[in-house]
């Protein structure tokens, strides 16, 4: 009964460690994703974070427990044996937990080709979304963004009313003006420039 459950339960939390895993490897940077409104199947990456740490740790109690169970048979895989095949199986799950850590590490393949394919989507993001001054700056006035920016914010705010985007005070946050006027921060913090500095490469 309780070598059942926990074989079940380290095979459903590494289903969701494996779900979870892929959608942070490829999804938004964390400070572009706090700072665009971004989803998975409704979930932001901040929930999509709880999710991955909850279900590891999870996976952690259940592999301290499949171990406890197990351990007369963990100890037979580990104990030098006389055929000359038996430690194999050791030696080859041990380089290959070393070669996909180190490799990790030095972009060796296939796990440089994973890195390549993570950050080329973070690109992507970035180019869709922008990226914030600071990875806070979405829950600070549009003044103050505007003063941090080096603009001027009775400018920024005119700017703003010339695109159509209305601005309740000059206090109202980047998030809650982008979500009151249905755009991005990213394209918000274009319209605010009031200086030749380049653009937060948001897609209109």
């Amino acid at each position: 009964m309780i070598k059942k459950s926990t074989s079940l339960t380290l095979a459903f939390s590494g289903l969701v460690m494996l779900a979870t895993s892929i959608v942070l490897y490829l999804g938004p940077a964390g400070h572009v994703a706090h700072f665009c409104p971004w989803t998975c199947m409704g979930l932001s990456r901040h929930h999509w974070g709880v999710l991955h740490l909850n279900s590891g740790i999870l996976f952690c109690l259940a592999m301290v427990v499949h171990t406890w169970l197990n351990w007369p048979l963990l100890k037979a895989y580990l104990k030098r044996q006389k055929s000359k095949h038996a430690n194999v199986p050791l030696a080859v799950s041990l380089t290959l937990t070393l070669y996909v850590c180190v490799g990790g590490y030095y972009e060796l393949p296939p796990m440089g080709q994973l890195l390549g394919i993570a950050r080329a989507c973070r690109m992507s993001s970035i180019q869709e979304y922008g990226s914030p001054p600071y990875g806070t700056a979405v829950d600070y006035p549009v003044a103050h963004i505007a003063r941090y920016m080096g603009w001027d914010p009775k400018q920024s705010t005119a700017k703003l009313a010339a695109n159509h985007i209305l601005v309740q005070s000059p206090k109202q946050s980047l998030a809650d003006l982008a979500r009151t006027n249905q755009t991005t921060i990213g394209r918000i913090l274009d319209m605010m420039q009031t200086d030749t500095t380049g653009g937060f490469h948001e897609k209109n």
